[in-house]
Formats: C-alpha cells, sequence, structure tokens
C-alpha cells in the first residue's frame, strides 16, 4: 500500500510542480502577493502610514499601543512566510509557537481547521480552495475567506494563538477583528507571518513556493508515536482518517514523494524536521529553523523555550513540558500488538524517514527507535 503510495505521490507531485506556472497570486495585498514572479523588492507599509489610513478610532488607538513592541522587530527583518506541515500529534503546536515568540510574528493558527477532521490530499475537493485561502492569508487579505472568520468568530482558538493579533482585539469591540478590513490592516504590519498547517499534504502547499519567500517546513513524527498519542492521549480522533494507520502512512508516503521533489525545486524553500531531534535539540533545532527562514534566535524565542520547558503540565493540548521526556512515552504505553499492525502498514516510511522496526517486545523495550536520517 505505501509503496503504491510512493509511486502515487511522485506522480502528483510532479503533476503539481507541472502546474506551477499556471497560479498566480492575484487580488493580494499589502505588496506580497505581487511577489510570485521572483522579485525580490518588498515595502513593508510603516505603522505610521497604516494607522493614517484608517478612520475608524478604535483601530488606530490599538495600533499605537503596538507601536513599542514593533519598534522590537530586527532590523532588515525579512518579510518570510514560514510554513509548518504536518499533522495531527506530531509536535506543530510546539514549534510553531516557539516560532511565534519571535517579534514581528503575525502566526496563523491551523488555518484549515473549519474541514474537520480530513486531510486534504491533491485529489480533494478542497484542494483549491484550501491553497488559495492559505495564500491569500499570507498576503493579509481576508476578503474572501468568509467561512474562515465566522468559524474563527465561533472558534476563538484560532486567534487566541496569534498573541499579538489577539491582544489588539482584546482592546476594542471583538466584532470588529473579524472585518476582512481591520484584519488586512492589522496583519500588514507584520514583516514575517508563521502558519501551522496539520490539514493539507504538501502537494497542496507546492503551488506556494512559487513565492520566493514562503519556506515549508515538513514536520514528521514517528508513525507509532502518532497513532499512540491520537488513540491513548485525545478523544476526538474518531474518523479513519485520523485512527487508522494506514490513512496516516499513506499521506506521509505522499508527503515524503512530495518533499524529494520539491526539495530538488526548492532546496532553499524546503526543510524536513523530525519531531524527535527537535525534542531532543530544542534550542539548537529551532534555532536551525529559524536561520532557514532568514531569521535568527531572537531572545523572546528564548524566553519561550525556556518557560515552556521547564514546566510540566500533563494535558494533551500543552506545549509546557520538557519534550525530550516524552519522545519514548510511546514504546510503553503501546501494545507490541499495536505496533506490529503499524508497522505493517507503515513498513517503508518508517524506514525511510530512519526509524527503527521492532521485531520483538524485547526489542522495543531498549527504547531506541531513532536511527539516522538518510534522503537520497
Amino acid at each position: 500500500m505505501v509503496g503504491c503510495g510512493l509511486a502515487l505521490g511522485a506522480y502528483l507531485a510532479l503533476t503539481a510542480l507541472t502546474h506551477l506556472a499556471a497560479i498566480t497570486t492575484q487580488h493580494n495585498t499589502g505588496g506580497f502577493g505581487e511577489m510570485g514572479s521572483g522579485s525580490e523588492q518588498y515595502t513593508l507599509p510603516s505603522l505610521e502610514d497604516v494607522i493614517q489610513s484608517i478612520q475608524d478610532v478604535d483601530v488606530q488607538r490599538v495600533l499605537r499601543t503596538y507601536t513599542t513592541q514593533h519598534n522590537q522587530v530586527p532590523e532588515g527583518t525579512p518579510p518570510v512566510r514560514l510554513i509548518v506541515s504536518s499533522t495531527w500529534r506530531s509536535g506543530s503546536t510546539l514549534l510553531g509557537e516557539a516560532l511565534a515568540a519571535h517579534p514581528g510574528v503575525f502566526y496563523h493558527y491551523e488555518p484549515l481547521m473549519p474541514l474537520g477532521l480530513q486531510q486534504v490530499g491533491p485529489t480533494h475537493t478542497e484542494q483549491g480552495k484550501s491553497t488559495t485561502l492559505l495564500r491569500d492569508l499570507m498576503s493579509c487579505d481576508y476578503r474572501t475567506a468568509h467561512d474562515y472568520l465566522k468559524f474563527a468568530f465561533v472558534n476563538h482558538d484560532m486567534f487566541v494563538r496569534n498573541m499579538r493579533l489577539w491582544s489588539m482585539c482584546s482592546a476594542m469591540p471583538r466584532s470588529k477583528c473579524y472585518t476582512p478590513d481591520t484584519l488586512g490592516r492589522l496583519c500588514s504590519v507584520f514583516p514575517v507571518h508563521v502558519m501551522k498547517v496539520v490539514r493539507a499534504r504538501l502537494s497542496v502547499l507546492a503551488p506556494l513556493l512559487l513565492n520566493p519567500w514562503v519556506r515549508v517546513v515538513w514536520l514528521v513524527r514517528d508513525p507509532r508515536a502518532v497513532i499512540s498519542s491520537r488513540t491513548n492521549s485525545v478523544t476526538w480522533c474518531t474518523t479513519r482518517s485520523c485512527s487508522d494507520p494506514g490513512y496516516l502512512c499513506s499521506d506521509l508516503a505522499l508527503d515524503y514523494s512530495t518533499y524529494l521533489v520539491l526539495k530538488e525545486e526548492y532546496p532553499k524553500q524546503v526543510l524536513l524536521l523530525r519531531y524527535e531531534d527537535l525534542a531532543r535539540h530544542p534550542y539548537d533545532k529551532t534555532r536551525q529553523v529559524l536561520e532557514f527562514a532568514g531569521l535568527t534566535l531572537h531572545q523572546q524565542v528564548k524566553d519561550y523555550l525556556d518557560d515552556h520547558l521547564t514546566s510540566d503540565e500533563d494535558a494533551p493540548w500543552s506545549t509546557r513540558h520538557d519534550p525530550s521526556t516524552r519522545v519514548a512515552r510511546w514504546m510503553k504505553v503501546m501494545k507490541f500488538e499495536d505496533v506490529v499492525k503499524t508497522q505493517y502498514q507503515c513498513h517503508n516510511i518508517i524506514k525511510n524517514l530512519g526509524y527503527r522496526l521492532f521485531t520483538s517486545q524485547t526489542d522495543m523495550d531498549t527504547g531506541n527507535a531513532v536511527g539516522l536520517l538518510n534522503l537520497p
């Protein structure tokens, strides 16, 4: 099954890349969307210019309160759009929040959440719509994002996770924060965007790489650990696309094939990161991701890691714990028969991503599941 997935993934990835030139970035705002041609020209709107262009006194007021924070953005910060592409229970919340702690970051938290527990792949009916939404959000263009805004208004977590946006929203009538014009203006003063996406395959994100400022981090985790976490840590993983290891590893195989193609086409815009490596070396790996995006390990990012990695909250969604102490937990709670079932479905992708296959309970008890990552 996975072997077929790799072949299909390579075909779909190549097909997607063949059509990249046909993807345009029209009707975007803030100057970012016009860079799809590869132009290096970009000018971040000055905070004062944005304030003067707004007639709403509430919006003007909250932007003026942001002045001090705006001045903390390091000079020369590039207008990068950094996408963390992963799947449920793979560590994307920790990485996304750590990156979002960098000054000048506008954080798009799971913008495809309205789709529920499903994965958007290259043949999904929502593929084109999803790619367009992600592109528009990174361009601060909310004019056609009606469904997204309706969902976000009810599900506060999507905006609460963007701490800088939410601090502005909390300082004025909240309904104003969900209008396309207000959001677009607030968004436009941030040079860096971080986007966490767990419901779309890499082939759906591929067209976004036409913009030279887009960076994609493909965050993966041992499929056995993912299935264990989905089974033992949460109660909402009820669909087959979430709970079935066959679906998980088929998605991973497709992403793996796409990644190999994208890495060759866009070597400076695509990065693979294993959660286990991030968990064991959080500062070094976070620095690596930031440098990949042209940023530095800013003190505010260090402060975030210091705070979260020294706390201990045993909750499914908590990022306040030392991940290095939990990276091997699945081997203690997952039944070996379930490990065997997952390995049967995921044999090839487990090996491709540098994880060890277990042949016995005794072998698993050693806790040595992570090997070297050797990509072609």
